[in-house]
């Protein structure tokens, strides 16, 4: 009896010992599971913001081509990866030193406004990848901007900054979108010659303006001379249509008529009635 109450015992004490082990590898598994999804989080649960667009790449398959991921949550295998793409029109600089005619140098600040084409965005995750920005639209652009600047010297790109821009645009648009980005435009935000010739440019610009303002004045000083020579052919007009008019016995009459009112008027006046040239009235004086 004391032997079968021994060996419950020992059975008892055995079924605790393998609950305790299958209890502590169960806790283990979880917590194993627990760092494995913290670990793998980032790589099953993908999050896709506004403006952006997944490619997916599958360890077995390649790069999903005919399906675009766009904004929400998705969720993949661990052992396939995701490549988010921002979408939207993007704006960035570079700074580029080149050659203009005649082989002077010139530091032009270029802004380049750009986003990937959202329907051939696996293609270019293919074939250029997420670099794109560096790998196409900076060398395309810039080597666009080469050819042009150098077909113009330094006072045509000094004072014309968006003059020569126009098939530089139309050409980079050509080269980058046939690698499947799309190249909205192509600013110029600065330009900065060597000091010796941007100040032998301003020097010449200022002469210019100069030049322009005195023909300005030129141009006025002749408008006014041709005005005066109209008015003064006006009254020779006028003066010679009144000699036709005047008569010896009109004069003498308008000279009574103004005797009469001098006569008449409030100021004190002597007047002499006489025979002085032409028989007209003499006004010797006034009081005042």
């Amino acid at each position: 009896m004391a032997y079968d109450d021994e060996f419950d015992d020992y059975e008892e004490v055995l079924r605790g010992e393998r609950r305790r082990r299958i209890q502590l590898y169960l806790l283990i598994f979880l917590i194993g599971l627990g760092v494995g999804l913290a670990l793998l989080w980032n790589r099953v649960v993908i999050t896709v913001q506004s403006g952006e667009a997944g490619v997916l790449y599958r360890w077995v398959s390649g790069t999903e081509m005919n399906r675009i991921y766009g904004e929400g949550l998705h969720v993949i295998w661990p052992w396939n990866r995701m490549y988010i793409y921002n979408v939207r029109l993007q704006t960035k600089e570079r700074n580029y030193t080149m050659l203009t005619q005649g082989g002077l140098p010139i530091d032009l600040q270029i802004a380049v406004r750009y986003r990937p084409d959202l329907r051939l965005l696996p293609l270019l995750h293919v074939t250029v990848g997420p670099e794109y920005l560096d790998k196409v639209v900076f060398p395309e652009t810039e080597a666009v901007l080469r050819r042009a600047v150098g077909q113009y010297t330094p006072e045509q790109v000094y004072t014309s900054k968006r003059g020569f821009l126009e098939s530089i645009v139309v050409s980079s648009l050509t080269n980058v979108e046939n690698r499947y980005v799309i190249v909205d435009d192509v600013l110029v935000r600065s330009v900065e010659l060597p000091p010796a010739v941007r100040l032998a440019v301003e020097r010449k610009l200022t002469l210019s303006e100069e030049e322009k303002a005195y023909k300005y004045r030129i141009g006025i000083e002749k408008m006014e001379a041709t005005r005066k020579e109209i008015e003064a052919n006006g009254i020779k007009k006028y003066q010679d249509i009144i000699k036709q008019s005047l008569t010896e016995d009109l004069l003498r009459w308008q000279g009574v008529q103004a005797t009469k009112d001098l006569a008449t008027s409030p100021n004190s006046k002597t007047v002499i009635i006489g025979s002085g040239k032409d028989g007209l009235p003499l006004i010797l004086g006034s009081d005042r």
